[in-house]
């Protein structure tokens, strides 16, 4: 199981603990709300208070850019690839999940080129680029989106579901990378999201599928 499915594992038995530790009546216990933070691999995560997660603009690694730089245009491609459901997806259920993609990645694009800019680094460019696009697991080649966009119906939408989660294993796969092993607290907990987020996803895109 890779870092990341440990992480979106591991968040009911977080808010399990959380839940149960609010009922307890324990006065001992913080009053405002915590953010659980992932650990490296091999370290316990820990539970701070959100007002204690500064992270200086230089405290990042290569990882941590790497992974802002290369989400960009893989949650872009994403993007297009929601617009195509907007315009040929039959199946109702597949265009309002396509709708959801692209509503979420959107602003997350924008919270990630925020990253870049807060540390008086370059945008990221939407396009994958250079080096950056040979390392980027699940992104459709130009060929495959071509195909995408000429088929229609009920093969638009199987076809669309098994690309979208091609690539959400891909950024999942991107994510885990960060988590093991970026420092940026910031970007940690990006990566943590994406984890949890698209992981649900995914399962959500595979029950759609076996009903197409």
């Amino acid at each position: 199981m890779t870092l990341a499915r440990r992480v979106v594992a591991t968040v009911g038995v977080v808010l399990t603990l959380t839940v149960a530790s609010a009922c307890s009546g324990d006065e001992d216990q913080p009053d405002g709300p915590v953010v659980n933070v992932p650990g490296k691999v091999g370290e316990s995560s820990r539970t701070v208070d959100p007002d204690d997660l500064t992270t200086p603009q230089d405290d990042y690694n290569e990882v941590d850019r790497e992974f802002v730089e290369m989400m960009v245009p893989h949650h872009q491609q994403a993007v297009e690839m929601s617009a195509l459901a907007a315009k040929h997806a039959k199946d109702s259920e597949v265009a309002g999940f396509a709708q959801r993609i692209s509503d979420t990645q959107r602003t997350e694009i924008e919270t990630m080129q925020n990253w870049l800019r807060d540390r008086d680094l370059p945008e990221a460019p939407l396009e994958a680029t250079g080096e950056h696009a040979t390392h980027m697991q699940g992104m459709l080649t130009p060929e495959q989106l071509d195909e995408l966009a000429a088929a229609r119906g009920t093969a638009f939408d199987k076809l669309f579901v098994r690309r979208m989660i091609a690539h959400h294993e891909g950024a999942l796969a991107m994510a885990d990378r960060a988590l093991s092993d970026g420092i940026d607290t910031t970007n940690r907990g990006f990566a943590a999201d994406v984890a949890a987020s698209q992981s649900a996803e995914v399962a959500r895109l595979n029950q759609i599928l076996a009903t197409l």
